[in-house]
This record gives structure tokens, sequence and C-alpha cells, in this order.
């Protein structure tokens, strides 16, 4: 009897290791941070992270052999997505641990925030209570194809490579609010430096959208 309970037991947590290989490099948890903004292509991925196709290729099979992650061919492209919404709430819970149980994480925030000069950092609540003035203007940093998958309501969508080329066309009498991937994400925070050093009036909401739905579901 205790032998079927041991393999019992052996191999549920074989099981689960698998998901535990699948989180254990830093670029599978990267890919699976950019995969909860939206579906993406494999050379979309590679851009990305910088990895080659082939290395990419590699990670997305792993996390796909822990069905993390399901795949679909599409004309000559196979388009990688997050396999359900748990592995979202996984993604942003490793995240959340990361924050609050490793020093270097937090020092890590702490350090990059400081060498930000200019930004005005907000909280979701401030945030929330800015958007309710309807002249606030709410501008999401992200590539086009993750702001057509899910954007805060009312948000413009100026992906970061291009805002410059959008200073003309953004009012300097309305209060900005920027936002992106969330706290693994640089954009907000530097966006919101370049505005500001350009005479506007922004606000670096450093969340995401996952983060932003969460709190309006509090």
């Amino acid at each position: 009897m205790d032998k079927i309970c041991q393999n019992y037991k052996n191999s549920l947590y074989s099981g689960l290791s698998k998901i535990g290989k699948c989180l254990s490099s830093e670029k599978r948890i990267e890919i699976l941070d950019l995969l909860v903004q939206g579906a993406k292509t494999v050379e979309s991925i590679s851009n990305e992270t910088g990895m080659s196709i082939a290395n990419t290729s590699r990670h997305l099979q792993i996390l796909k052999d822990g069905n993390l992650v399901i795949s679909e061919k599409k004309g000559n492209y196979v388009v990688y997505e997050i396999a359900n919404t748990q592995i979202i709430d996984l993604v942003y819970l490793l995240i959340g641990v990361g924050e609050q149980q490793l020093a270097d994480i937090q020092r890590i925030h702490n350090e990059f925030n400081d060498s930000c000069m200019k930004i005005r950092p907000i909280t979701l609540e401030q945030a929330y209570e800015m958007v309710k003035n309807k002249e606030t203007l709410i501008i999401d940093l992200r590539p086009e194809d993750e702001f057509n998958s899910s954007h805060i309501e009312n948000a413009i969508n100026i992906p970061m490579k291009n805002l410059e080329e959008n200073l003309k066309k953004l009012p300097k009498n309305k209060e900005i609010i920027v936002y992106c991937r969330g706290r693994n994400c640089a954009y907000a925070n530097l966006a919101s430096k370049f505005l500001n050093d350009n005479g506007f009036h922004a606000y670096s909401l450093n969340q995401s959208y996952y983060d932003w739905q969460k709190y309006g579901n509090i």
C-alpha cells in the first residue's frame, strides 16, 4: 500500500517538475511575460528577446512540452499564445513573489527608478482616480498587436519606438499617463521622462493591463 502511494506521489511531482523546468530559464520567463500580452509569432518573440530563431524555438518547445503555451500555424508563421488564464496568473505571481522575496529584484527596481529623473510615478489607485477626469490622456506604449489584444479603456496606442515622431500630436494642456507591459518593462519610466523633458505633464504607471484589470475587480 505504501509503495502504491509513493509511486502515485512520485508521478504527480514528476509532472509538476515540468513546470519547474519551464521556469528555470530567464529567457523562458521573458517569453511567458511577452505572451501574456498577446499571441506572437516565433519571429516576433525572437526580435523582442534578442535570441536567434533557432534558440527561440527551442525555448518555446520546452514551454509547449510543459503545457504552458500552445501554437497554431497561420500561413507561413507559427503563432504562440498562453495556454490558459491560469498561466497568466502564474507569471504575475512569480513576478510578485520575486519582488517581495528577493532583495536583488527590489534593488534593481529602486536603482532604475532613482536613475530616471523627471518621472512622476503613480499607483493604480491614483491612476484610477485620474482617469475619472476625461481630460486625462492614457498612452499604451506596447506594440500594436499587444494593444489590439487588450488595453485600458480609452487609451491610445503609441509604441515606444514611435513616441518621438508623435510628440506634436500630443496635447500639452492635458495630464498624460503612460503604461507598458508592467514592472519588468522600463518603457513607462523612460517615456514619462522623455515627455516631461519636452514640456508635457506625464505620469509613469509602471503596471500592466493585467494589474489594471485585477485592481478594478477588487
